[in-house]
């Protein structure tokens, strides 16, 4: 019986292993590195309330995954409620164009208008002149630029157009109109309880004697012919090598080909998020919000309090910024802020948390297809090492499709290697 090693306890690590038990099949052994399992879908207790990661939802058109983690845990739907901050006003998310053209009339409207009707033909070489082609110089200065810019760190014509192609599901500014987009989802799925990490929380509770956590991968090395991969696994102070037939890895991809001897030139945005106990019931009915100018650190605001079913503390309330522009970062430079939109009364704040990501975003640039060829070739020869997850692809998933890679990777083990005989559904 094949002996199959998974690298992390996320919603990665821990949905191929679920599906992998659930298929009746229990010779793999997942190693977390941290003390605790959900990765960047985890969720932790703070003053009374469930705080994840930044926000999360469950929304997907795919039936299997949606039917799966439904019946992990019990969710309530939402109807999706957030806004957009830009140049001083409020407005829709997803963009509604008719508020735009009223808010921002006459001279931003007009000039969006304007630059989409005579809009250049570029050659979508990168991130910047895949916005111009689609909707125009004016749209892109208006949102499109500064708030890529702020999330990647790097300017928009050194962003890989596979970004654009994967983030803007739309065909142009008609499209906008219509509300034509997988973009424009208007409801989601959120658990009853225990915040967003209630997900990964019933998928441990499947997997306890699979799971050993504060176990870090510090050594990898295979075998001539790649059939197998010895992990030298320090737990404390004890270090122990284990081989394993088959590796499942959502580790950053960068350092698990480096310790396979292979170099990449990719690297990760980190994020700060920031929380903020505020002596007030809430501070806007909306789940999250995007602050999508230049000028503003901030990339987006998210309200837990609005996603709970349970809505207790009732006189108090919790915000998660989170920011990825984090030169200069303090506690104070975001609560400032927030008071210069008018979101915040600083004096009611009664307490802060900072929790740093450092591998929060994967960084398009302009080497990524390159980089992306690179991998595949290597992955090609390497038949028993499978990548999960954002960080591992280095590819920007919601949790639902990580999810659904997990099953399709759960079924391809069972078909090839013959592990069970019992479907993974």
């Amino acid at each position: 019986m094949m002996k199959i090693g998974i690298l992390g306890a996320g919603i990665a690590g821990l949905g191929v292993g679920y599906c992998l038990k659930k298929a009746g099949y229990n010779n793999f052994t997942i190693f977390e590195a941290s003390d605790k399992v959900g990765g960047l879908a985890r969720s932790f207790k703070w003053h009374g309330f469930d705080c994840d990661l930044a926000p999360h939802r469950l929304f997907t058109d795919d039936d299997e995954v949606r039917e799966q983690l439904l019946s992990l845990t019990p969710m309530h739907r939402l109807r999706r409620q957030s806004e957009i901050y830009i140049r001083g006003k409020w407005i829709q998310d997803p963009v509604n164009a008719i508020e735009v053209v009223m808010k921002f009339f006459p001279r931003e409207s007009m000039r969006i208008v304007w630059h989409y009707l005579f809009r250049d033909k570029h050659p979508e070489t990168d991130f910047e002149s895949l916005v111009l082609n689609k909707f125009g110089k004016g749209l892109n200065e208006f949102f499109f630029k500064p708030y890529s810019e702020k999330l990647f760190g790097v300017p928009a014509n050194q962003i890989s157009p596979v970004w654009g192609r994967r983030k803007i599901r739309v065909g142009g500014l008609k499209d906008i109109i219509r509300r034509k987009s997988r973009l424009y989802f208007k409801e989601f799925y959120y658990p009853d309880q225990s915040g967003y990490g209630a997900i990964t929380d019933a998928l441990f509770t499947h997997l306890k004697d699979e799971v050993k956590l504060e176990t870090r991968l510090v050594g990898l090395e295979k075998s001539s012919d790649s059939a197998r991969y010895y992990c030298t696994i320090q737990n404390g102070e004890e270090v122990t090598t284990e081989y394993f037939d088959v590796l499942v890895s959502s580790l950053p991809i960068t350092l698990l080909l480096q310790m396979l001897g292979k170099t990449l030139n990719l690297s990760f945005r980190p994020a700060i998020l920031t929380y903020l106990l505020i002596n007030k019931p809430c501070i806007t009915k909306n789940h999250w919000y995007y602050i999508a100018d230049g000028e503003h650190k901030i990339n987006r605001v998210a309200e837990f309090k609005n996603f709970a079913v349970n809505s207790l503390p009732e006189d108090k309330t919790v915000i998660c910024c989170e920011i990825t522009n984090t030169e200069g970062y303090s506690v104070e430079a975001v609560i400032n802020e927030l008071q210069n939109i008018g979101l915040i009364d600083p004096e009611l704040i009664i307490d802060t948390k900072v929790v740093k990501i450092p591998e929060a975003y994967p960084i398009y640039d302009l080497e990524y297809e390159n980089q992306m060829d690179e991998i595949a070739d290597f992955c090609a020869d390497h038949p028993n090492l499978h990548l999960i997850g954002r960080n591992a692809q280095f590819l920007h998933q919601d949790i639902d499709e990580i999810f659904g890679s997990g099953i399709k990777i759960a079924k391809q083990l069972i078909q090839q290697n013959k592990l069970v005989e019992v479907s993974v559904t």
